[in-house]
């Protein structure tokens, strides 16, 4: 198969991780796909993280695009602004921060490569809490997953990383700004019937620093917004 892929590689204060990170997705790429592009997108860093990604960006101008803005976003609003400008037939994404190799993607490549129906492809890290991560994200993780099941009837695990077809992927709405969206877009996808497939891939630990995601405050938004999401699936009703 003839691979067009659209990296969104998404950053916030990981000036440290991104030059390295972004190199290997650029490895990747050259070795895996004809067609590809490597979109950075610095959610309101303010330890050089753009500037560290533009030093990438200068060594390939063809295949690299950074997206920079202020003030910090979230995850999700970093993700919508990579996804507005990504032009390849594939999209996917990955964290700056090393926890989730390059390599791991081609699990997802492989299921539509069995199968060029499928147009959507989620994963799930069987193994995160032994490779990577501690018992908080664990049980945050599987907290979230019981309450997905409840309120929107969609029980698959679901860890962050995807692969969609770029029409599907333009036509799915995307509300939160927030991590979750890593939850919302699939959910959205899945309830619209597009044809999908699941796998599985090993992580790694972070290369530098600490998670940004597991607090409090970003907790009690995503379960406000996974309120908001269930309720407009059942009903229609759309709650700003």
């Amino acid at each position: 198969m003839q691979w067009s892929l659209s990296i969104v590689m998404f950053a916030y204060n990981e000036a440290e991780n991104v030059g390295p990170c972004m190199r290997e997705a650029l490895d990747f790429l050259r070795e895996n796909t004809v067609d590809y592009e490597l979109i950075l997108v610095d959610d309101g860093s303010s330890d050089g993280t753009a500037d560290a990604a533009r030093v990438v960006q200068d060594e390939q101008p063809n295949h690299v695009q950074v997206v920079s803005y202020s003030p910090n976003r979230g995850i999700g609003g970093a993700l919508k602004a990579g996804f507005e400008v990504a032009r390849k037939e594939w999209v996917t994404l990955l964290p700056a921060d090393g926890q989730v190799p390059p390599s791991g993607l081609k699990n997802l490549m492989e299921v539509v490569e069995s199968d060029p129906s499928v147009e959507f492809v989620t994963c799930h890290f069987p193994h995160r809490f032994k490779e990577a991560d501690n018992l908080k994200r664990k049980a945050l993780s599987r907290g979230l997953r019981v309450v997905m099941w409840l309120l929107t009837g969609i029980s698959r695990k679901l860890d962050g990383v995807y692969l969609i077809r770029n029409t599907d992927l333009q036509a799915a709405t995307k509300r939160s700004d927030s991590f979750f969206l890593n939850f919302e877009l699939p959910i959205r996808v899945i309830h619209a019937g597009v044809k999908d497939g699941a796998t599985t891939m090993h992580i790694r630990p972070r290369r530098a620093g600490e998670s940004k995601v597991a607090n409090g405050r970003k907790v009690f938004k995503v379960l406000q917004d996974l309120g908001k999401l269930g309720l407009e699936l059942r009903t229609g009703v759309v709650l700003k």
